[in-house]
């Protein structure tokens, strides 16, 4: 297990990964910061009207999705540059631990400064705005009505197809990662449609993977979904595909050598 993981070694590595990176993250959450409030408050300008707790949640996915998966591109841009990667490959840690360090930063400690750095924009511009006699809203992310906290089990699968590129790739991950995940995305797009055309024997209007199907017959329009009790269990697809994929990084980075 020591071999694997040792406490006093992980804290030592995870310390000098933030010491060394402190500066990098805190102008990257300067940026975030700076890019959410010119955004929300260029919209919430030109329209003349609030931002409110819909437009709200629209935003913060948008934003969670985008900045996470750029950041979690670059984490280990650092196996991409021969000399920064023997740097680290010899590094008296294990690869899970090296990991385990460019995971937490990437996906639970993102997560924290993403969600505070919303709430910090999104109170400012609700307070600067002109609600007249309207009640002021602020999005309640772990709301049980709107059902926000969704994103972050979208981000946790987008998250892994992240960071399998970024230790796959050796330059330009981003690019590189974002191509092959669009590629993926549309043949399976495509392949579901006509896969569901051939059994239905009919032309879908729409055919989106793992949701509902919709078609028209005589003028009449049809629209199939899942029972709910298995439209629940929906969630657990990008669960999976995470959990694979952050294994098969971690099987990649364990095949890098000096």
């Amino acid at each position: 297990m020591k071999n694997h993981f040792n406490f006093r070694r992980f804290g030592q590595l995870f310390k000098k990964h933030s010491v060394e990176n402190f500066k990098q993250y805190a102008l990257s959450t300067g940026v975030l910061i700076g890019s959410m409030t010119l955004v929300m408050g260029f919209i919430a300008y030109l329209s003349g009207s609030p931002i409110v707790s819909q437009q709200q949640a629209i935003f913060f996915i948008l934003f969670l999705l985008g900045s996470g998966f750029i950041f979690t591109s670059s984490i280990f841009s650092n196996l991409g540059n021969k000399n920064q990667a023997v740097a680290a490959l010899s590094l008296p840690a294990s690869h899970f631990e090296k990991y385990l360090v460019g995971w937490l930063y990437s996906f639970l400690i993102f997560s924290v400064v993403f969600t505070a750095s919303f709430y910090v924009v999104i109170t400012l511009i609700v307070n600067l705005d002109e609600w007249h006699s309207q009640e002021k809203e602020i999005l309640n992310v772990f709301s049980a009505e709107q059902e926000v906290y969704g994103a972050y089990i979208i981000y946790a699968f987008l998250h892994a197809v992240a960071i399998w590129g970024a230790i796959f790739f050796t330059k330009t991950q981003f690019i590189k990662t974002a191509f092959v995940f669009l590629v993926l995305a549309g043949l399976l797009t495509t392949l579901n449609f006509q896969v569901l055309e051939a059994i239905f024997q009919q032309d879908l209007h729409v055919a989106t993977p793992f949701t509902n199907v919709g078609f028209q017959v005589d003028k009449e329009y049809y629209s199939l979904e899942l029972p709910e009790q298995q439209q629940r269990l929906i969630v657990l697809v990008p669960i999976v595909l995470a959990l694979l994929f952050w294994a098969t990084a971690y099987a990649r980075i364990r095949e890098k050598q000096l």
